[in-house]
């Protein structure tokens, strides 16, 4: 055990003390802050370039009202602060009239020209940025009509959002009034009443009922999220390195020195020690900044410190079943291209809880939930994630997810020291699946 704990020593120490590390974990605050900090330099950083549509009115009542939006929108609208501190912060909205009647044959078609053709022709020639063709029927409750906006920048929203607004605004008023509503008993009719999210009421020892809290929705499906990316993050960060270590030595010759003086499984339980010890000191580093942060704001209660202990103790079992199959690899293969073959079902496996993280914050209570919680390779993950939302799933659950990957984690450990043993020393053949199962079950 002395000569596990001496490589895992000098396996933790080189990893710590290392330029990229200390790097890493100087440049993440950086690049947090350098993040938030350009978002607010930039923020006022917007193509204030006017936006001209056309507009063709098959109902004959709808551009006047669009071009007087227009105008209230380009006086008041696109200005915020008041006198000195007034200013241009969203682009001006041109609005310009199309008639779709009288178009004949052109010269080089002999085809009728479409208007949505020649429109689109100018929205290429940059006289347009968009177009929109208004059906006839739009005023008919249940026609088969639309309106069609046409622009060959898509990502550009707010001029759509704002002719939305503004022709269903009128479209409602006109409709309102052949109903013989109100302008006011519109707006009651419309107005939606919120839905505030609380949880149970508690009943104490005593008898005595308090009042349940309410939720924020944000942060119920940011802490499982966050947390589960975290881990994400610390796997991919540590395992990889041990198979490149691993490999590298090899390569280099220096595992046949070593295990002249250790046994193969000692050294490979060294480094996995050593490994996860470095993502252990990264977690502590990140989960000491978010209960920081989490008392700064004021929402610490929104994350319990068992949820802490939680996620430790599952990233502890990701980086000792990932980091065995990786090493594993490593001792396993002679060449960096032999290694990427073998990486493909394994980074399959650590992929899996991010490709079922949806239907698991959605509903995870439900039988898809608690099966992809109770897989070995994807446990760490998700359950942590179901841990993480209220209510959390149920003590067997945990119980059982916890004695699972404990145990998939010692065969994990025991299957690598096996073929770490065998692959350490071998050198120039390509190992392949059935190979290193080989291995695992040779005595």
């Amino acid at each position: 055990m002395k000569k596990v704990l001496t490589v895992a020593r000098a396996e933790y120490l080189i990893a710590v003390t290392s330029k990229a590390f200390l790097l890493g974990v100087a440049m993440m605050p950086l690049f947090g802050g350098g993040a938030v900090l350009v978002q607010h330099l930039t923020k006022d950083q917007v193509d204030l370039t006017p936006r001209k549509i056309a507009i063709v009115d098959q109902t004959g009542k709808l551009f006047d009202v669009i071009k007087d939006q227009a105008e209230v929108h380009n006086q008041v609208e696109i200005f915020a602060g008041d006198g000195d501190q007034r200013r241009q912060t969203q682009a001006e909205f041109i609005v310009e009239s199309v008639e779709s009647a009288g178009l004949g044959k052109s010269q080089e078609s002999p085809q009728p020209d479409r208007i949505d053709s020649l429109l689109s022709k100018r929205v290429e020639q940059g006289e347009l940025f968009a177009f929109a063709i208004i059906d006839e029927g739009v005023f008919t409750p249940g026609a088969d009509a639309a309106v069609r906006y046409h622009s060959q920048t898509p990502s550009y929203m707010s001029l759509s959002n704002w002719l939305r607004q503004v022709i269903n605004a009128e479209i409602q008023r006109v409709r309102s009034e052949q109903l013989g509503l109100s302008p006011e008993s519109v707006v009651a009719l419309s107005m939606p009443t919120p839905i505030r999210h609380f949880g149970l009421v508690q009943h104490a020892e005593d008898g005595t009922i308090g009042e349940a809290r309410e939720e924020n929705r944000i942060i119920t499906f940011a802490v499982p999220f966050g947390g589960l990316m975290l881990m994400f993050m610390m796997v991919m960060s540590v395992a990889p390195t041990m198979l490149n270590n691993v490999l590298e030595e090899k390569m280099q010759k220096i595992s046949e020195f070593l295990v002249s003086s250790i046994s193969p499984f000692q050294l490979m339980l060294g480094k996995l020690l050593g490994a996860v010890g470095v993502g252990l000191t990264l977690s502590t580093i990140y989960l000491g900044a978010a209960f920081g942060l989490t008392h700064y704001f004021e929402i610490a209660e929104s994350v319990p410190l068992s949820l802490y202990a939680w996620f430790v103790f599952f990233l502890l079992m990701a980086l000792v079943i990932f980091g065995s199959i990786f090493s594993a690899i490593g001792a396993a293969c002679s060449e960096i291209r032999d290694a990427q073959s073998l990486m493909t079902p394994i980074m399959l496996l650590i992929v899996i809880p991010m490709m079922c993280i949806g239907p698991v914050l959605d509903s995870p209570s439900s039988v898809f939930s608690r099966l992809i919680s109770l897989f070995p390779p994807a446990t760490p993950m998700l359950m942590f994630a179901r841990i993480a939302i209220p209510p959390g799933p149920a003590i067997w659950e945990v119980v059982l997810a916890s004695v699972l990957v404990i145990l998939f984690a010692l065969a994990s450990v025991w299957a690598a020291g096996k073929i770490f043993r065998v692959g350490i020393l071998s050198q120039g053949q390509a190992p392949s699946l059935a190979k290193l199962v080989g291995w695992v079950f040779a005595k």
